[in-house]
């Protein structure tokens, strides 16, 4: 009841009167969210201001009842946290509503508030569950001050003691999904058990877990348990960030960590779900990504029935079973993985052991670990004369036939480091005594979780032999071709003296021009026999590193009167081309003296592109005319045999170099030679680069390349 000993009206004006007052002195500040109370008087005026004061406080949600039996039916709805009651009422007093109130909910906080000071009555409330006991009268400020204080105290203390129960739920619901993991193989049945535990263990409402679908951005739900009736169906999570993407199971996938909200019912970002959630008794909220960057990427939703449910300790134990769900899936596709692997596995063995006993190289099989040769197919045993017991359980340093032994170990050596070794010509001994050439390439492998190498032996004895006889045959017509035009030469010589003397003795005008004309086809057949010497010797040397630097120095160094500037960073960049590369700088250069007009610089230049490197040869001459451009590199085409740019061009192209000119007439010359991806190189040692060419990736001299 009131105050008996104020009346009803001066009491509620008096309370009016010093609420303003009482709100300037209250400390700002409070719990997390709102805290929802029921309050239970028969006196409305003393539930009026008690609401009003409550709810300036902005902490608390204020729901009132004047009679036990109207707040027994307020309780039937869910989301009251703390009652504060009268004790003595009309019907239902406060000790018998409280009574009344623990045999339905044990845990909701309840604290009498009443004019009534006897010990008994706070005996009998402490005795039946009551939380607090407090006192009406007296100064109204301290009174509601301490009832505030009752109030937090008590809804932080249930909570506390919640929340502890709930960890301990929680550390049996990881049990128990640890023990669901070991057993269950299949997907989606674990996360429905993981589900039914998470609700019937851990106390919560509802839970429910989705895989992500990438095609429709979506996170589609799989497996769920607890009250849903009919939520899942409405609530279409969406992975990207749009409205219906910004709740916590949405954002949970897209930051790839836990997102959650602790009151549905004020959560801005909860507005597209709010009412359905509420409605089935959802208060907050968690989600935990699991296997993200997999096929099986998805989030599990946590619902409880309280808000503030989630804390620190209780997120962090959720996330650590989202990370138990995330190992499980991954075992599983480790297991279906690896139960496909040994099916086709079985599948292939047979067209394997066809392919081994029909190939026709040589195959030895070793085993990865110890070296010792553990299979051999019957080309080799045919291809050497030896039988196959002769190579089981055998070293290939122990075998007759490699007469090198520190080869063969240092072969093996590369392959345990490396897992790959190639040597291009061995001489092998035969059992017969015969001396074969081989090709030996030998690579390390896995078979399932054995490391296995295979060494495949090609015989080359008979290409060997062609190549020989072809280079013989290349010799002798180079001699062949050298003495032709050699001979060919001291005959035009013959003829050049003859024609001087003729014009000599010839007084005829039209004899005379005869003359010329068979001097200039003189020149001419001179000229192009100079180019056949130039262009036999084209790809018969094979392509070496070449520094830029060097290259380009020693071109210009035999033209005259020009200056070169070489306009290079450093001198570390080398090139991958024919021996003849000089040639083709040195063209270019004299070119641009002979043709260039009033040349007085030339410069060379590189840069790097998204393709390779492009290298620049620019000169500050007439350039070329734009009608001369397409057939700039033709042969034959020119001022003189025409030949120079032709056989530059060639000498690129073996190693897939091109050159193009790209120079605005009237502003110079200016050639770009385009070296792609692999053909260049930066050197760290001067003078040395690795040498792809050579076994083991050994050193070549870029100095190192014929003389003119």
């Amino acid at each position: 009841m009131g105050y008996s000993f104020i009346p009803g009206l001066i009491q509620e004006k008096i309370f009016t009167y010093t609420l303003d007052y009482c709100f300037q002195q209250m400390p700002s500040g409070g719990l997390r969210h709102t805290i929802s109370v029921l309050f239970v008087d028969d006196e409305p005026a003393l539930l009026e201001i008690g609401k009003i004061y409550l709810e300036k406080t902005t902490e608390f949600s204020v729901t009132t009842a004047k009679s036990a039996s109207h707040a027994l039916c307020l309780l039937q709805s869910d989301g009251i946290e703390a009652i504060v009651s009268d004790y003595q009422m009309p019907e239902m007093d406060g000790i018998a509503f409280l009574k009344q109130v623990r045999t339905i909910d044990l845990h909701t906080p309840f604290i009498l508030f009443t004019g009534k000071g006897r010990e008994e009555i706070a005996i009998e409330a402490f005795e039946n569950g009551a939380d607090f006991y407090l006192q009406k009268g007296g100064d109204p400020l301290p009174m509601f001050a301490e009832l505030v204080h009752k109030i937090k105290a008590a809804v932080s203390h249930r909570r506390a003691d919640r929340q502890v129960a709930a960890l301990n739920r929680l550390y049996t619901v990881l049990s128990a999904t640890n023990k669901a993991i070991a057993r269950i193989r299949n997907k989606k049945i674990l996360l429905d058990e993981i589900c039914r535990v998470v609700v019937e263990i851990g106390g919560f409402t509802m839970a429910w877990a989705g895989f992500v679908d990438q095609e429709r951005h979506s996170i589609e739900p799989v497996a769920s348990y607890g009250h849903i009736d009919g939520y899942l169906d409405t609530i279409a999570i969406s992975t990207e960030d749009v409205p219906r993407g910004r709740g916590p199971t949405g954002t949970a996938f897209r930051e790839g960590k836990y997102n959650f909200s602790n009151d549905i019912a004020g959560d801005p970002k909860m507005d597209p779900w709010r009412e359905g959630a509420l409605k089935r008794g959802y208060r907050s909220l968690a989600a935990f990504p699991f296997a993200l960057g997999t096929g099986n990427a998805g989030v599990i939703t946590f619902y409880a029935s309280e808000p503030g449910f989630f804390n620190d300790q209780i997120i962090r134990l959720l996330e650590e079973q989202s990370l138990d769900i995330s190992f499980a899936l991954e075992m599983m596709d480790q297991e279906e993985k690896h139960l496909a692997a040994e099916k086709d596995l079985i599948q292939s063995e047979l067209q394997y052991r066809r392919l081994f006993e029909t190939a026709q190289d040589a195959i030895l099989i070793l085993d990865g670990d110890t070296g010792e040769i553990i299979d051999a197919n019957d080309f080799i045993l045919n291809m050497l004369g030896y039988p196959l017991d002769y190579f089981i359980g055998r070293h290939l340093w122990e075998l007759g036939f490699l007469k090198d032994k520190s080869l063969a170990q240092d072969a093996m050596a590369d392959l345990m480091t490396n897992g790959y070794v190639r040597y291009e010509d061995l001489p092998l001994e035969t059992c017969d005594g015969r001396v074969i050439n081989v090709e030996f390439i030998s690579n390390a492998y896995l078979v399932g979780d054995r490391k296995i190498i295979q060494c495949n032996i090609r015989d080359i004895t008979a290409r060997k032999r062609a190549e020989e006889a072809l280079a013989i045959a290349g010799r002798k017509l180079s001699l062949m071709s050298g003495i032709t035009r050699h001979d060919i030469m001291n005959q035009l010589t013959v003829l050049s003296v003859s024609l001087d003397f003729a014009a000599g003795k010839m007084k005829d005008p039209e004899g005379t021009v005869h003359v010329d004309r068979a001097r200039r086809a003189v020149d001419t057949i001179r000229r192009q026999i100079a180019f056949t010497r130039e262009y036999e010797n084209l790809g018969v040397s094979a392509p070496a590193w070449q520094r830029l630097s060097d290259i380009v120095r020693s071109a210009a160094s035999q033209v005259e009167g020009i200056p070169v500037a070489l306009e290079v960073p450093d001198d570390r960049l080398a090139i991958y081309a024919d021996p003849l590369l000089e040639k083709v700088f040195f063209n270019l250069f004299d070119n641009a003296r002979l043709h260039g007009g009033t040349v007085s610089r030339i410069s060379a230049s590189y840069r790097t592109t998204g393709t390779g490197l492009t290298i620049a040869v620019a000169d500050d001459g007439t350039g070329i005319a734009a009608e001369d451009k397409p057939h700039l590199f033709e042969r034959g085409f020119g001022k003189n045999t025409g030949l120079g740019l032709f056989l530059s061009r060639e000498i690129l192209s073996i190693t897939g170099i091109t050159i193009t000119e790209a120079g605005v007439p009237g502003k110079g010359a200016l050639f770009e030679i385009s070296v792609p991806e692999g053909a260049y190189r930066f050197v760290e040692e001067h003078g040395k680069v690795p040498d792809p060419s050579l076994p083991g990736g050994g050193e070549a001299d870029v100095c190192a390349r014929p003389g003119r």
